[in-house]
């Protein structure tokens, strides 16, 4: 479990240093990232249905969910990245933004629907933007650990999402000092990316790297 830690924590700190220059790739790997979760948390019920179990039945429906998710990658890239954008914007209307119009209870899903349909639309439309926010904010997510597979568990056993919504300016201890790590983690992702592209490092990886340069929208 150690090992799949530290390459989880690595495929995080690729999306947080390199995210939307990385285009294409960057996308299908949100797709994998994604649609592993996805297969991973209804395992159970399609298990259930088919009537098969165990590890192996498990390792299916996650290889099958990440082969979805790439998949559903490989369309146009603005609605490629419209489809992990509403997965942020409804992450974050769940933690940020229900609290403000809801006492929770199940109203408070509308509102995370609705904060998702505002993160398509801006993955629809302002492509890179997008895109250097949600893989910042994902890799932020995984180098940091602030969602773990224990957690990701204990939503699908409980069917509640409830688990893995964290405190983005939670601190972890770092060398003895408390840093808000996922908060730092966005924050430098954001700035490399920016960097990435005012430099012309985009460009110059687009002369070598077929689909680098497919990051502006323009697909």
């Amino acid at each position: 479990m150690e090992l799949l830690d530290v390459g989880v924590a690595l495929v995080g700190l690729v999306l947080v240093l390199f995210g939307a220059a990385l285009s294409v790739y960057a996308t299908a790997l949100l797709g994998v990232l994604i649609g592993a979760a996805e297969g991973y948390a209804l395992a159970p019920q399609l298990l259930g249905v088919v009537g098969a179990g165990g590890v192996v039945g498990l390792a299916v429906a996650v290889v099958a969910g990440a082969a979805l998710g790439a998949v559903l990658a490989s369309v146009a890239l603005s609605v490629a990245t419209a489809i992990p954008a509403f997965v942020v914007g409804a992450y974050l209307g769940l933690y940020a933004v229900s609290p403000l119009f809801t006492a929770g209870g199940l109203v408070r899903y509308p509102v995370a629907v609705a904060a998702g349909v505002a993160g398509a639309a801006l993955g629809l439309t302002l492509t890179r933007i997008a895109l250097t926010l949600v893989t910042a904010f994902v890799g932020a997510a995984l180098a940091a650990g602030s969602i773990t597979l224990a957690e990701l568990t204990a939503a699908r056993d409980g069917l509640t999402p409830d688990p893995i919504l964290f405190d983005p300016l939670a601190t972890t201890p770092v060398a003895g000092v408390e840093v808000p790590l996922f908060g730092a983690l966005f924050l430098v992702g954001v700035l490399s990316q920016i960097g990435l592209f005012e430099l012309g490092w985009v460009t110059r990886l687009a002369a070598v790297v077929p689909g680098i340069g497919r990051v502006l929208g323009d697909d």
